[in-house]
């Protein structure tokens, strides 16, 4: 059945002008309420503009009202390769007074008219949408059904009967035609009551109702699903992301699918050469001896900072912590020519930062900073943070996890930016308001995001950042040119407390199509790497390095046997802290900088352990036939493939956390695993990898 969607997301901005998307999604189940097939997107899409209205009259016919109160009929062509929109007539008519209208599918229109009058219309030919249009019947204002119609969440019809949702109550109201008049009973039918954050509702046919999340639940866009008299619920999560109204092509009557592949068009014959996909991959053999940790530094001009003093110190998670702490070094470099620094750590570590990587599943977390000052006395800083996965004292090598966490990180190349002047007061929290106005903000609450697309270089806590945004103008003028003087070295980093607070954070996800189950486990100890804010100032944020989030503590959370049509990401809580970091030397405080750093997997009180997030079944099904063979594979009738090795994908959207957005990965191991599980159904079960063959560093699989 299809379902189309005029796209309006909740971060959009509705200017003169523009235009909002209309998308066709494909039901594939609608009498079992998408519990034996999916609600996928064809990626066929329109164009539409944001000041019209639109309503389908069944058989692929589209009605549009425009602002101008012009009323335009288009079919969809796009089952025969042809445009979601094929103009097919333009009535020589007036509707601007009326925007409110539905279709029963026969041929009956139902208007709202803004003067409060109920309008029915008789098109001519409803298969085609050219047939002439005769107004029938006037309920005049007042009646209860029209007051009804009116006050209602969502109005549509089929099978002599209006259904109302209102307050998430469904009502339904009978009519019937006789004699070129409609009559439209004034009493109602309860169908269905308790549905509650239903936004919309609509129905394919008998038997099957829709609805649609408000945009101001926390879950928003996510659709679920009733079937049967008395309707019953029959699928919590037939999608997630869905924004703006829906309307669907009605049918009569509705059958079941029969035991096939969902697809769009026809079937494409099973490929002979996608291998069955072979036993699990070994786990990664940990590194010997000592690790090295490297990085370069820029000055504010982008030339490299050559001759500058790197302290590395050790990075721990002081969020439990009332006082200041200063940070312990771990050694010091001075960076080359080209601005590169390199540092090797001890075959034997001091007992603190045993002691840190011990805690944190072998990995160990530090900090490089190069500072100093222009000719005019800004202070400038560069922070990078990264992780070493030093040896063990009793293995002599780092585990098996410490090694992942580090396995394929490149060089960080960290500017050097102004920071506070000491004597500068720390900012201000922002407040609610400006939190929804920033990139992170509009980001999460869209649903249809890229989870890999790269964030800007710079984000605001409290506004929308300009792409020309320049973080070295200080008071004015830009001090990118000037000279900038190392501090000395023997100067030390004291870090403050300022606030702490829990987000869930996207540690994986797992996908399964079409008679298949899928399984994410993140048990026994985390294994996370996630991105580390800094802030010279404290209100505008970069992205610098990440921090290693591990441990030994056991925890089990995730998800298993879900499926089939189902892949959802994953998110765990996260405690992160702010710091205020500044910089003394010989008792006299130089400069100060913020950070947001990741800390420990913490339940909040009355929370959950873990919790769903993103829906992210639109990458799987079709898509398959799109990428390369060599990145596919064949699992086998009955049995299981996992991935518990490498390095999943960055999430560069991970969580939102102080007005930022975060990024993160996750270590696969014998704790940490993507899942799939094959049916018995009479297709081959493909999965592929999105960055390499299943068996060899995917990130993650997909599945069809």
């Amino acid at each position: 059945m299809s379902t189309y969607v005029l796209e309006k997301k909740p971060a959009a901005a509705v200017k003169p002008g523009s235009s909002f998307t209309l998308r066709k999604y494909l039901d594939w189940d609608p009498q079992g309420g998408d519990v034996n097939g999916p609600l996928f997107d064809t990626e066929k899409t329109a164009s539409v503009a944001s000041t019209s209205s639109l309503f389908t009259g069944g058989h692929g016919i589209i009605y549009q009202v425009t602002a101008d109160g012009a009323l335009k009929t288009y079919r969809d062509d796009t089952a025969s390769g042809g445009k979601l929109l094929t103009p097919v007539r333009t009535y020589d008519v007036n509707w601007t007074a009326r925007h409110s209208a539905w279709s029963d599918g026969s041929g009956l229109i139902f208007v709202n008219h803004d003067g409060g009058k109920l309008e029915i219309f008789k098109q001519g030919s409803p298969a085609t949408g050219d047939g002439t249009l005769t107004l029938l019947t006037i309920v005049p204002s007042g009646n209860p059904q029209v007051e009804a119609f009116k006050s209602a969440d969502s109005v549509w019809a089929y099978g002599g009967k209006v259904f109302t949702l209102s307050q998430g109550e469904i009502r339904s109201w009978a009519y019937s035609e006789a004699a070129g008049n409609v009559t439209v009973a004034a009493t109602s039918t309860l169908v269905a009551t308790g549905l509650a954050g239903a936004a919309q509702a609509w129905s394919p046919g008998p038997g099957t109702v829709y609805t649609a999340s408000a945009p101001a639940d926390t879950t928003t866009g996510v659709v679920r699903s009733y079937t049967g008299s008395p309707l019953a619920p029959a699928n919590d999560s037939v999608f997630d992301g869905l924004y703006g109204p829906v309307m669907t092509d009605v049918a009569s009557c509705l059958a079941p699918v029969a035991e096939e592949k969902p697809h769009l068009g026809a079937l494409p014959a099973e490929d002979p050469d996608v291998p069955e996909i072979g036993p699990e991959r070994a786990p990664d053999p940990a590194a010997a001896g000592p690790k090295t940790v490297s990085g370069r530094f820029t000055l504010p001009n982008g030339r490299p900072a050559v001759g500058f003093p790197v302290s590395v110190k050790l990075s721990t998670d002081t969020s439990d912590s009332t006082g200041p702490v200063t940070e312990p070094t771990v050694g010091a470099v001075t960076t080359a020519a080209d601005g590169t620094w390199s540092l090797t750590l001890p075959d034997t570590l001091p007992a603190a930062a045993q002691q840190a990587a011990d805690d944190n599943g072998g990995a160990l977390n530090l900090s490089a900073t190069v500072e100093g000052a222009t000719t005019s006395g800004v202070p400038v800083v560069g922070v990078d943070n990264v992780v070493a996965a030093p040896a063990s004292p009793a293995t002599g090598q780092p585990t098996t996890f410490a090694a992942q966490a580090v396995a394929g990180e490149q060089q960080h190349s960290t500017a050097m930016t102004p920071a506070s002047a000491p004597d500068a007061p720390d900012p201000v929290e922002p407040t609610t308001s400006q939190l929804t106005s920033t990139y992170a903000a509009q980001r999460e609450a869209d649903a249809s995001s890229d989870d890999e697309a790269v964030p800007p270089a710079w984000q605001s806590d409290r506004s929308s950042l300009s792409a020309s945004f320049n973080p070295n103008v200080v008071n004015g003028q830009d001090i990118s040119g000037q000279l900038v003087k190392p501090f000395n070295p023997d100067c030390e980093t004291v870090k403050y407390k300022l606030s702490s607070k829990i987000a869930y954070t996207t540690v994986g996800e797992a996908h399964a199509y079409w008679d298949t189950k899928a399984t994410f486990d993140y048990d026994a100890k985390l294994s996370s790497t996630i991105d580390t804010g800094y802030s010279g100032g404290g209100t505008n944020w970069t992205l610098s390095g990440s921090r290693s989030v591990g441990g030994s503590i056991g925890h089990a959370t995730g998800y298993s046997n879900k499926g089939p049509y189902f892949a959802r990401q994953w998110k765990v809580p996260i405690r992160y802290t702010k710091y205020k970091k500044v910089h003394y030397c010989n008792g006299v405080q130089r400069s100060k900088w913020y950070t947001i750093e990741a800390g420990r997997y913490d339940i909040p009180g009355g929370g959950s352990t873990g919790k769903y997030g993103k829906d992210v079944r639109s990458k799987d099904g079709t898509k398959f036939y799109d990428v390369p063979k060599s990145r596919t594979a064949v699992v086998p009738k009955g049995s299981y493939f996992q991935l518990s090795g490498g390095r999943s994908i960055k999430w560069t959207g991970a969580a939102t956390v102080y007005g930022l957005t975060i990024g993160a990965s996750t270590s696969y191991d014998r704790d940490h695993k993507q899942r799939i599980t094959a049916g018995n159904g009479r297709y081959k079960h493909y999965i592929w990898g999105l960055h390499d063959k299943p068996a060899g560093n995917p990130g993650i699989f997909l599945s069809d």
